[in-house]
């Protein structure tokens, strides 16, 4: 007999009649208010997927190297080989992010940062994936400001460098920003530890910050509703103090050492309760839960308080009662509250208690991912859109190419995102010759190994404005170039797939050809989905209307550099190298800056892609690389060729003297932004070598010129010299931040 619990919000349970009466079901009774709320925070979008996972089980999971299969954990893991395992997650953080984005940016690290480290997972790298409104807005501005603030603080405070990621700027982002996180991290395959509560009799503790009634009743940052929030004074100081993670991560890692412990859940936004339920679902098991053992705050004064709460920095640990001492003994260490709360059952049941009483009895297969909790098939439309190519040839040409480039640079999206990552500390990240330079990837050494791992966030949202389908395709095709370029094999992804109201029949339809695309992608390159996450309701108002975000399934990937001589980066290194165009030149404008930018056209078809091609042209790249035939590689995309060649001059300050294919527009041939195209240096000694390889190959490439002392020089005409261009473009971000208004 459960107790009447009647102090909860009733305005606070988001449950459709239909659902209503399936509790009752479920139950057998009439449920309590407690259970109510319960079952209303575990049956939400951001707990069951209920809206999503009837597509999500599209995705390929599988692999020879996967060692833990997407939502089978709070994360997923690859064998990356020598007996290690990469655990590796994207995450989103958007909402919070519009509200309050300096603490929403710290905390979306935090949130990513902690399903891997519970895992046994030491974090060693993070990856951000930005957008934001169009520059003309202050809001724009500030979020971008904040929002970059947040990200450096966290990375500062753990101690875990950022090393990678990419930012957009569009109106489709206004006053809605879109911030995704990867965390990455790395641990011996054999010390994996899973999110499972088993055995009957095993204890189960809280490890962590002391609960308090954070963000029951009114949560800013809630997964599922943005419209009508009132913003509670959260509690900021907790919140952005990344200590008590630090403390954790310590702890963790004792407990994987010593292996005192059978399963590590976090406790997020699913509270205390969320986190049982996870555990007894993996372990097919029950929870009895003492909530008077809680230790907690004076504001957490019940059951349902301590049950529900979102606050931060916790874990919940089983573990056989013989070990308790070693546990005790290693959080006394590390200074962490730590309060034994109840043990595993065989009922597949929680039951929480207060004092005697049985305040709740929620069944464990009917919540969360539980194979019995409600699944949804929304009804959509394929979004009717008219997907037109752009005729180049209607266009006049430029009159003066070196002033298209003046107005493109003005662009924040094809600038130099300097500024940002000068906001992250530097010394974080290992010294060696693959950091020198940038580089299409991130790179993180494995130490005692030889090899390192290559890391990519990538996702261009003007190729999603048209056709989320082929958009999605072209960023999985995107983020193995780059892991490619650096010199590595890409292995695996994990999405975050960012859309607006799934109920909105056309915004759902964008979803499900976002999906389709993402699996046809993943199979056809054979690089498995093992871990992600959906954010819905992304939308703001334009003009009194709601309207959702541009599509944006972010993919962040990991590769494998398996030898250090295959570092490859952007940059030119020597006066005298030749440069060439490894893939095909195309008269192809479509959806790139400078149709947005030159040609005043916001959506189009999106760019030339042809999966063969790039599947055959990452093999050639992989041969000229592993043949040690390139000094450096950088695959072209946004901006087109010549800001590819641009990224690869700013470094050491080279020039680049080239000339365009007389067979294409010229401003096709510059600034187009077809795919399966890569640029590569070439040192005069190996020019013959490398002329072999690829007429061997029997793939198409183009010599387009050489590197230079300084001046960049197209078709004999100067488009000025690096250090002047580099000043323009490195100072771009800086120069919108201080501007009163941006004029483009």
């Amino acid at each position: 007999m459960v107790a009447s619990h009647d102090n909860s919000n009733m305005n606070l349970i988001s449950l459709t009649p239909e659902e209503m009466d399936k509790i009752k079901e479920i139950l057998g009774r009439e449920p309590e208010h407690l259970e109510l709320e319960i079952f209303s925070k575990l049956w939400s979008e951001h707990a069951t997927y209920k809206n999503s996972i009837k597509w999500l089980k599209e995705l390929p999971r599988k692999g020879d190297n996967v060692l833990i299969e997407a939502g089978e954990e709070s994360s997923g893991a690859i064998d990356i080989g020598d007996d290690i395992a990469c655990v590796f997650k994207v995450e989103s953080h958007n909402h919070p992010c519009a509200i309050q984005p300096r603490l929403g940016a710290s905390t979306g690290l935090r949130v990513v940062t902690r399903d891997i480290m519970a895992m046994g997972a030491k974090p060693v790298a993070f990856l951000d994936s930005l957008r934001f409104g169009e520059g003309k807005r202050d809001t724009a501005k500030w979020l971008f400001e904040e929002v970059s603030v947040g990200l450096s603080e966290f990375e500062k405070g753990f101690r875990v460098p950022v090393i990678g990621g990419e930012t957009f700027f569009d109106k489709g982002f206004n006053s809605s920003p879109v911030v995704n996180n990867m965390a990455v991290g790395v641990v011996k395959k054999d010390k994996l530890v899973r999110g499972v509560a088993r055995g009957k009799g095993n204890k189960i503790a809280v490890i962590g910050a002391v609960t308090g009634n954070d963000g029951i009743d009114t949560d800013a940052f809630t997964a599922d509703v943005i419209n009508n929030i009132e913003t509670k004074q959260l509690m900021l100081d907790q919140m952005m103090d990344v200590s008590i993670e630090t403390k954790l991560l310590s702890a963790i890692q004792k407990f994987v050492d010593t292996q005192c412990v059978v399963g590590i859940q976090t406790i997020g936004d699913q509270g205390l309760i969320g986190a049982a339920v996870e555990m007894t679902q993996r372990g097919k098991s029950g929870m009895n839960i003492y909530t008077d053992k809680i230790n907690s705050r004076e504001d957490a004064s019940n059951a349902r308080e301590k049950l529900l709460s979102e606050t931060w920095g916790r874990i919940l640990v089983c573990f056989n009662p013989d070990d308790e001492p070693v546990i005790e003994k290693i959080v006394k260490v590390d200074g962490l509250p730590f309060a034994v709360i109840g043990e595993v059952t065989d009922e597949n049941i929680i039951r929480c208690y207060e004092g005697d009483n049985v305040v709740a009895e929620i069944p464990v297969d009917y919540v969360g991912l539980g194979e019995k909790s409600p699944v949804y098939e929304r009804e959509y439309e394929k979004p009717d859109k008219k997907i037109t190519d752009i005729d180049i040839d209607s266009y006049p040409e430029p009159d003066h190419y070196p002033d298209v480039v003046k107005k493109m640079m003005k662009s924040m999206n094809v600038a130099s995102k300097k500024w940002l990552c000068d906001m992250f500390d530097k010394t974080l990240r290992k010294e060696g010759s693959n950091q020198k330079y940038p580089s299409d990837a991130g790179f993180i050494e494995l130490d005692g190994t030889g090899k390192s791992l290559a890391v990519t966030m990538d996702c261009n949202p003007n190729y999603m404005k048209a056709d989320a389908n082929k958009g999605t395709q072209i960023a999985v095709a995107e983020a193995m170039r780059n892991i490619v370029c650096a010199g590595g094999n890409p292995a695996a992804v994990s999405d975050c797939l960012n859309f607006g109201n799934p109920y909105n029949k056309e915004v759902y339809g964008e979803f499900v050809e976002t999906i389709k695309g993402l699996a046809h992608a993943c199979k056809y390159y054979n690089v498995p989905v093992i871990s992600g996450n959906v954010s819905f309701y992304n939308q703001h108002s334009v003009e009194g209307q709601v309207k959702a975000v541009i599509p944006s399934p972010v993919i962040g990937m990991v590769g494998v550099v398996e030898n250090k001589m295959h570092y490859t980066t952007v940059s030119f290194r020597h006066k005298g190298d030749m440069i060439f165009l490894v893939g095909k030149s195309r008269n192809d404008v479509n959806s790139s800056e400078y149709a947005v930018n030159i040609l005043n056209i916001y959506e189009s078809a999106p760019p030339y892609y042809d999966e063969e091609e790039e599947k055959e042209l990452q093999m050639v790249v992989k041969g000229l690389i592993n043949n040690g035939l390139v000094r450096s590689a950088h695959d072209v995309s946004n901006g087109g060729l010549f800001f590819t060649l641009l990224e690869s001059a700013v470094p050491l300050e080279f020039g680049f003297d080239i000339t365009s294919d007389a067979e294409i527009r010229k401003e096709a041939f510059l600034f187009g932004e077809a795919q399966g195209r890569v640029v590569v240096s070439v040192s005069p000694e190996k020019q013959d070598d490398f002329v072999d390889f690829m007429v061997d190959a029997g793939f198409p490439f183009s010599i387009l010129g050489h590197v230079t002392k300084g001046e960049l020089r197209i078709d004999d005409e100067s488009y000025g010299d690096i250090r002047d261009l580099k000043k323009q473009f490195e100072g771009r971000l800086k120069q919108w931040l201080n501007e009163e208004s941006f004029n483009a």
